[in-house]
């Protein structure tokens, strides 16, 4: 019996939590596009703290500032303007062209990771290394062998 209450309550959760984001949905004045987005100045206010973080965790030298700057700045999210509309381009035209705006930012990226991560020194290599596990999601920490399971 316990075995069956549990999954109920965490899909009643899950059903609270869903009709919660849908009664904020519906909320008056609010924009349409950003119905699913963070507000900007939490969105800042929570990358800079995660960057500042980074900073302390790497121990930056002085001499690394400039490129850590860089590379800081890199990963701030663009304010995207609507690009102009072609009402002649066929779906997947459209989504070529976005897709060629999002490569483009990653490699502005990708060159600012690349020049900071040649600055820094080998330990402060490995711990960007372990920053990410496969397929870029944060990599979480594992329980020593024999640790019991976490529902317990």
């Amino acid at each position: 019996m316990t075995q069956l209450l549990k999954p109920l309550f965490v899909a009643g959760l899950l059903l609270a939590g869903s009709a919660a984001v849908h009664a904020e949905d519906a909320a008056p004045g609010m924009p349409e596009q950003g119905m699913h987005m963070m507000d900007p100045a939490k969105r800042d206010a929570m990358m800079a703290k995660h960057q500042q973080a980074l900073h302390d965790k790497l121990k930056i030298q002085p001499k690394q500032e400039a490129a850590w700057q860089a590379f800081a700045a890199s990963m701030k999210p663009e304010r995207k303007e609507k690009p102009p509309m072609d009402d002649k381009a066929t779906a997947p035209e459209k989504m070529e062209s976005m897709m060629q705006r999002q490569q483009a930012q990653m490699q502005k990226r990708l060159d600012a990771l690349k020049a900071f991560y040649g600055q820094l020194t080998p330990e402060q290599q490995k711990i960007m290394d372990n920053l990410h596990g496969p397929r870029g999601m944060p990599r979480h920490h594992k329980k020593p062998d024999g640790a019991p399971p976490a529902n317990g």
